[in-house]
């Protein structure tokens, strides 16, 4: 869990910038507004009706208020990385990032908003209940601890939505179609390899334990699974 933590910081903390780039790319008032409404989101800033939501779920409002969703990651990072060594960031983290803002600096307009949103909005609201359900299961860990997946999962459908709503915008031509596609399949493309990578550094991890309290040598390939999940 800390390694995961130290490791996701770096697309946490930066996911601003990821959300100003796509925002350079709009033209139309409507769209810009839509996603700078986010932006002040990930300020920590919250209409009085997600206040309600949240509450409802168990998430105090005093937690969350004028945090930005930044400083409510590093909240978790610093929980459980306590006492734990400081891992470097791994190649995996570095090129996830790397290459999104490429795509969202570089690409083209319809490719930005097929990555940010079809191919992260979209998905994290899926993804973040898994890491909550686990972390439940951890009594040192209390909600307000974790509670940056919470926010996301509770009311990140709203952003996702209005994204799909600028993405029909561009989806009116087969051209349009094409670059929202290869946006979004960058995107997820880039998350699964980072996800692969985790996966394959928490079973060598594992091993390497292993071999510590059994004191046997075992040949850690670094290969997580048979095939990889990117999504083609």
């Amino acid at each position: 869990m800390a390694d995961f933590a130290q490791q996701y910081s770096l697309y946490t903390s930066r996911f601003i910038n990821l959300l100003s780039a796509a925002i350079s790319k709009l033209t139309i008032p409507e769209h810009r507004n839509i996603l700078l409404e986010n932006l002040n989101e990930e300020s920590g800033n919250y209409e009085e009706d997600e206040l309600r939501i949240l509450n409802h779920h168990g998430i105090d409002p005093r937690w969350i208020k004028n945090i930005p969703h930044a400083d409510l990651f590093n909240r978790f990072k610093e929980k459980v990385t306590q006492g734990k060594q400081e891992t470097p960031l791994s190649d995996d983290a570095i090129i996830w990032y790397d290459m999104l803002s490429m795509v969202l600096l570089y690409g083209s307009t319809e490719e930005a908003i097929g990555a940010l949103g079809i191919g992260t909005e979209h998905v994290v609201s899926t993804i973040y209940p898994y890491i909550e359900k686990g972390l439940k299961h951890l009594p040192e860990i209390q909600p307000k601890d974790y509670c940056f997946f919470s926010v996301h999962t509770l009311i990140d459908d709203d952003h996702a939505e209005s994204l799909n709503q600028i993405a029909l915008t561009f989806a009116e031509t087969e051209e349009g179609r094409r670059r929202l596609r290869q946006g979004a399949t960058k995107a997820l493309n880039l998350r699964a390899a980072f996800w692969d990578g985790m996966l394959a550094r928490a079973y060598n991890n594992t091993k390497i334990i292993d071999n510590n309290y059994n004191s046997t040598t075992t040949q850690v390939s670094g290969v997580a699974q048979d095939e990889p999940t990117y999504i083609n």
